[in-house]
This record gives C-alpha cells, sequence and structure tokens, in this order.
C-alpha cells in the first residue's frame, strides 16, 4: 500500500496463498462462458498487423463487474487511471469509420456498434475488444514526443506527457481534439519536471493523483498528491514497499474499487511488473504478477520490455499493457518494437488466462512501438501511443467497433 506505517518484509512470499488463488482461477477458466476476443475487426479497418491467433482463446471478462457503464472504468492504471468521463466512443456508432450502420441507430451512451453484424453492445462487456481505425488526436500531437494519454475525469479531458530537450512534463488538455495541454503545477504554479506516468484513481488511497518523477540520483520512484481545480498539490514520494531503496519504481496502475495495484520496479534486479492487494488481511507485500502472452496458437510467452505501461480498469478486471513483439517461438521481433496486449483479471487481482494482443491497434513490420494503452471513462474508446517507427510518439484514439 501508498502509506503503510511499517515496512514488511520483501522476502516473505505467500506461496499458498498464490498457489491457491492459481488454482482458482484454472477452475474458472475452466467453466467459462464467453471467449475473450481482440481480433480484428469485421469492418475492414485495421492499420495494423499483428497475430490474432488465439484471439478466441481466453476466457470471457465479461461485463460481470459493472466496471463501466458511462461512468467507469477508469483508474488505472497506468499512468494512469481510474478513468472517468467519457472520451468519445460515446454513441454507439463511433467506431463505423463513417458508415454508421443502420442497425445501430438505437444505440446509446455506453454502448457501441458491432459494426459486422449492425448490433448494439455494452461497452463495459469486455469479452471482445476490436477496433475501428484509430485516430491521431493531431492538436496536442503537435511535433513533439506525447505519450501517456490518461482521463482526467471530466468529458474528453486528458493527461498526457510531452518531451522538450531537457525534460518531460506532465500536461492537462480539456479539449484534447481542438486544444493544447498545459503543463501541471504545483501550488506555487511551478512547472513540474521530469515526470511521467500519470493517473487520476480517486479512492485508492487518502490522495488521488499518481505519477513517477525521476529523482536527482537517476531513480525514478512514485509520487503522490492532490489534483483539484487545475492544480496538483501536496505531492510526496509513496513509502515503502511501493517504492523501495535502491530501485526504479514506475508506471503505476490502481483499480480502486478491487484494491489492487500494478507497477513496474526494479527491486529484484529487472524491470518486473509487480502486483499488491490491499484488501488481504494480512496484508503481503507486493509480489510478481504471474503473467503470460498468447502468441500464435499454443505459445504463452512471458513479457518482454523493460515497462509494460500498465492500465487497469476501475473494477480491475481488465488489464492494459505493452511488451515487445514477439513471434511464436517466444522471442521477440520487429526490432524490439512494442504492442498493445489485454488480459482479463480474477476478483484477486491475478490474470485469468493467457493475455492477448490488440492485433488490430499493432503495426507489426518496421518497428513500430505501440504503448501506454488505457480505456476512456465509458470504456467505449482506447487511447495509447505510437511512434510508427519513427521516434516520434503520437497520441490515438480509436472506437469499441
Amino acid at each position: 500500500m501508498l502509506f503503510r506505517l511499517s515496512k514488511l518484509d520483501s522476502d516473505f512470499q505467500p506461496a499458498a496463498r498464490r498457489l491457491s488463488a492459481l488454482l482458482a482461477i484454472t477452475v474458472c477458466v475452466a467453466c467459462s462462458g464467453k471467449q475473450f476476443s481482440a481480433s480484428v475487426s469485421a469492418s475492414g479497418g485495421a492499420s495494423a498487423g499483428g497475430s490474432t491467433a488465439g484471439a478466441g482463446d481466453t476466457p470471457s471478462v465479461g461485463g460481470d463487474d459493472g466496471s463501466s457503464g458511462s461512468s467507469s472504468d477508469a483508474g488505472s492504471s497506468s499512468g494512469g487511471n481510474e478513468e472517468v468521463g467519457g472520451a468519445g466512443g460515446t454513441s454507439g456508432n463511433a467506431g463505423g469509420a463513417g458508415k454508421g450502420p443502420t442497425g445501430c441507430a438505437s444505440c446509446t451512451a455506453g454502448m457501441y456498434c458491432q459494426a459486422s453484424v449492425n448490433k448494439c453492445r455494452s461497452c463495459a462487456d469486455f469479452s471482445r475488444l476490436e477496433f475501428a481505425p484509430p485516430e491521431p488526436l493531431s492538436t496536442i500531437s503537435a511535433g513533439k514526443v506525447e505519450r501517456f494519454p490518461r482521463s482526467a475525469g471530466v468529458g474528453s479531458a486528458l493527461f498526457y506527457t510531452e518531451d522538450s530537450a531537457a525534460e518531460r512534463a506532465i500536461l492537462y488538455a480539456s479539449a484534447p481534439t481542438s486544444g493544447v495541454g498545459i503543463p501541471l503545477a504545483d501550488g506555487s504554479s511551478t512547472p513540474l519536471g521530469n515526470d511521467s506516468g500519470p493517473l487520476l484513481a480517486a479512492g485508492f488511497v487518502e490522495k488521488n493523483f499518481f505519477f513517477d518523477r525521476t529523482q536527482v540520483n537517476g531513480r525514478r520512484k512514485i509520487m503522490v498528491g492532490n489534483w483539484a481545480g487545475g492544480i496538483l498539490s501536496d505531492v510526496v514520494a509513496a513509502s515503502t514497499p511501493t517504492n523501495m531503496a535502491g530501485a526504479d519504481d514506475y508506471s503505476f496502475a490502481a483499480a480502486p474499487s478491487a484494491g489492487h495495484a500494478y507497477w513496474m520496479s526494479t527491486r529484484n534486479g529487472s524491470a518486473q511488473l509487480i502486483w499488491e492487494s490491499i484488501n488481504e488481511t494480512p496484508m503481503v507485500p507486493p509480489d510478481v504478477l504471474p503473467l503470460k502472452i498468447r502468441i500464435g496458437a499454443n505459445a504463452d510467452c512471458d513479457r518482454l520490455g523493460a515497462d509494460a505501461t500498465p492500465w487497469v480498469n476501475l473494477a480491475g478486471t481488465l488489464l492494459l499493457f505493452s511488451a515487445e513483439s514477439m513471434a511464436d517461438t517466444c522471442e521477440q521481433n520487429d526490432s524490439h518494437a512494442h504492442d498493445l496486449f489485454a488480459v482479463p483479471l480474477a476478483k484477486s487481482g491475478l490474470p485469468a488466462s493467457a493475455a492477448i494482443p490488440l492485433s488490430v491497434l499493432n503495426i507489426t513490420g518496421g518497428g513500430s512501438d505501440e504503448t501506454d494503452p488505457s480505456l476512456s471513462p465509458d470504456s467505449c474508446s482506447i487511447y495509447y501511443a505510437s511512434d510508427n517507427g519513427t521516434g516520434d510518439y503520437d497520441l490515438y484514439r480509436a472506437a469499441r467497433n
């Protein structure tokens, strides 16, 4: 947890608890009805490649938790947060790429149109994750490196990061489709600097804003503060065991409703995606997330890459992340470029199955890097960053389809 008064023994490993949780997940997977799908949209708008094999092999995360609806899913996550407030795609036809199937004319807020069958579907249902062709947020992608788009909790407002020659700063855009962002400032209106991974996640702890900051010694540490009225105040470093001495801790994601957090850490040597549940009694220390990725028909591979840029929805049922593109031999390909992936989570906070690629959004070949995924507050759209193989990242949004 972020504000524990005492330090827990980081070497303690609750093996029996973890094993029981994993066994329970195995049973649930066997009983699952729906299939978790992220294959290329039938409407044709794939801008990318990526393997679609195995897309339907994992169990449903369903719309079981009420995680979204029109108010939902935010949070996470990583970078940021608990998303609240809807960015694009609240009407079901947003993903129709201009076609607007008449069978979906009755889609209401919190629903999207599955164009291939002209059917309205709830954006809270994650049993399929397909998207229309992505659209660049060209207004705020203005010739610099922009990353980590995350909901700012009001309408389509976004937090994101932008690189200058000297540093990376967090910006806030109240209208990202028509205006540029302004740098976040503390109570003295002093611009923040060397910061990344913004996340608005009210209700996880007493403070509602999370990010990571590069310290004078070069280490990245998770910071927390309060965001209100356009001002970020009361910023402090998260306590142990969220931040560990001698390690980098960054890219924080949280599911307030579930009491789960996910972030990157080098506390065990290499960069790992770790997680923690603050609802367990007694509380246990952060542990490595046992995450597998389904590549091709049968290969379940370990995640590759230094930063998974995780994001989790408010209810803690869906984790989005990035990882190096892999062949079905589990070896990296495409020049270490990253792709986007999704995995359903069990109530325990652990993966309910292997993760699958968001194939329609992943551009394979040419070293194109797709990273920093998050959903809009209503879960009807996805935000992410891509460099199209150039190293110059821009922000994109794609509607569910």
